[in-house]
């Protein structure tokens, strides 16, 4: 599976150029898409993405959510138990939570 479809990456992309535009700015995007690892500990939710970097900035949970930057390039590295990769949650609507709501979701399990 694709860790996010074209239109979520032209969404994630145009949010980070946004933001780029106005650093001092902090325009509350929201988070377009949430992945996890299903065998265990991490999720992540992304609200922006650089495609020449390939990093993704939003909430990261391992444990102790805070927000961060996560390269996407080392997810698709990752082999977990059973042939399995991180995932991108189907079942998650873009657009839907904001960063500090997607905070307080990682928070409160």
């Amino acid at each position: 599976m694709e860790l996010m479809t074209k239109k979520q990456e032209e969404q994630l992309v145009k949010n980070h150029e946004l933001q780029e535009a106005n650093p001092d700015k902090d325009m509350k995007n929201k988070a377009v898409i949430k992945l996890f690892n299903p065998t265990g500990l991490g999720t992540w939710y992304a609200s922006e993405y650089d495609p020449e970097t390939r990093i993704a900035f939003g909430v990261v949970d391992l444990g102790f959510p805070e927000l961060g930057s996560f390269a996407l390039w080392e997810f698709e590295k990752i082999k977990l138990p059973m042939g399995l990769k991180i995932e991108r949650d189907l079942s998650f609507e873009p657009n839907k939570y904001t960063l500090t709501e997607c905070l307080e979701m990682c928070k409160n399990g």
